[in-house]
């Protein structure tokens, strides 16, 4: 019975990443090296006692099986517009891994406004009165979204969601049954889970969906006490209002975090970073080189533990500030400049992050864009869009459609720019044309 290929490139990832052979891990599982090889490329189906298996080995808590396939369907594959479906999907319950299914509707109503409504949602809460909280779910929660974390860089997101969304589910309503010190652990784990599902909505170019997982990110962060997180969420909102290409509302969006007393410098240093984005959107040259030099003096301090605990993407390295000055420099019209600053990068981010790689691929056509190479241009955004068929970006497609029109604009003529234009067109518009 044929696979899930997607699934088998995350299975392969997080082998490798660990240094770990086939025979290495199938002997530590006890099936055949060619069980392993034909579920990975996408030619066996993963059966639920293997990944088990493999959760337990990779130390991804219930991650694996909560992307198994089941008979009542498939993860879904397109993105929602603010509230997900009203199809179902399955919850894997801690403390024997019972699977139950739930209606994604009810879920959304309990998450959002604390409503318990319908016979699905009902018999999932009698569920969680029967599991022992203690410290062993927390940590198998934890495990599993340092196992999503690692899926997200290779996987399409729309592949995650309904798993990850389960997970927070179970994470709310055990929430919602503690208090004191336990209770604000349950609420951190939740908004971190919030704040990667937010990222997966915006990737798969469901931007309303985003807003709701950043606004549940925020309610759970402010119920544990974590102030760092609320600040992040500002930081978040602005990323998605910059798919608006509107600037200085990216900039409104972070003013907040510097005026907020408790956040971190490393917050307040994201946040003029952003702005410093913002200011570069709207072409204001100056602001955005303000901006940034304080986004730099705030993020050259020390880290903060609550810091730390925040999203992986944003660990702040020599590599992550020159892409973020190189973006700026994009968005303001630079080229010549920028290319030897992004491209040597390329290599390393694909290694660390394919999806990094990929949006960094798109800002890079830009720049080859803006330094009058139309051919380079058109090369890499041919790659980025190779690489958006695998993973699913709505951040690089963003990128390369802010460098369509210069392309256009210049070289109208070229046929490669014309083909990367088709490419790029929306569906509607390339149907009409055909």
């Amino acid at each position: 019975m044929r696979g899930d290929s997607r699934l088998g490139v995350v299975l392969c990832d997080l082998r490798t990443t660990r240094g770990l052979s086939l025979r290495a891990v199938t002997r530590q599982v006890g099936c055949n090296p060619s069980v392993l090889s034909r579920v990975e490329t996408g030619h066996r189906r993963l059966s639920p006692w293997l990944a088990t298996a493999l959760d337990r080995l990779y130390a991804t808590g219930t991650m694996i099986a909560s992307l198994v396939p089941t008979s009542g369907g498939t993860p879904r594959d397109s993105p929602g517009s603010g509230i997900p479906r009203p199809d179902l999907f399955v919850v894997i319950l801690p403390q024997g891994g019972v699977t139950m299914p739930v209606s994604r509707r009810e879920v959304t109503a309990s998450l959002g406004l604390g409503i318990v409504a319908g016979p699905l949602q009902s018999q999932f809460e009698r569920a969680l009165d029967s599991i022992k909280l203690d410290g062993d779910v927390l940590a198998s929660s934890q495990a599993a979204l340092d196992g999503f974390k690692e899926a997200i860089r290779v996987s399409p997101p729309a592949r995650l969601m309904d798993a990850m969304t389960g997970q927070v589910a179970v994470l709310d309503g055990l929430r919602r049954r503690t208090d004191g010190a336990q209770r604000r652990q349950y609420s951190t784990l939740a908004a971190h889970y919030a704040e990667s599902l937010s990222w997966l909505s915006e990737e798969a170019g469901d931007l309303p969906s985003a807003l709701w997982w950043i606004d549940r990110a925020s309610h759970w962060a402010q119920a544990a006490g974590w102030i760092n997180m609320t600040a992040f969420m500002f930081v978040r909102r602005s990323m998605v209002t910059s798919f608006s290409n509107d600037g200085l509302r990216v900039v409104d969006q972070v003013r907040p975090v510097l005026e907020m007393p408790q956040a971190s410098p490393r917050m307040k240093g994201f946040a003029a970073n952003r702005m410093a984005s913002g200011y570069a959107l709207a072409g204001q040259r100056d602001e955005s080189r303000r901006a940034m030099d304080a986004a730099m003096d705030y993020l050259a301090q020390p880290v903060r533990e609550d810091d730390a605990a925040l999203s992986q993407l944003h660990v702040a390295s020599d590599d992550l500030l020159a892409t973020y000055q190189a973006t700026c420099d994009v968005y303001l019209g630079y080229g010549a400049r920028v290319i030897p600053v992004l491209e040597p990068r390329l290599a390393s981010l694909a290694t660390s992050s394919f999806r990094r790689a990929t949006i960094t691929r798109a800002k890079l056509a830009r720049a080859y864009a803006n330094a009058g190479q139309p051919e380079q241009a058109c090369r890499l955004a041919w790659e980025t869009l190779e690489a958006i068929e695998q993973i699913d970006s709505q951040s690089a497609r963003s990128e390369l459609r802010r460098a369509l029109p210069l392309l256009v604009d210049r070289w109208h003529g070229r046929s490669d720019v014309q083909e990367v234009a088709h490419r790029l067109a929306p569906p509607a518009a390339a149907t009409a044309e055909a």
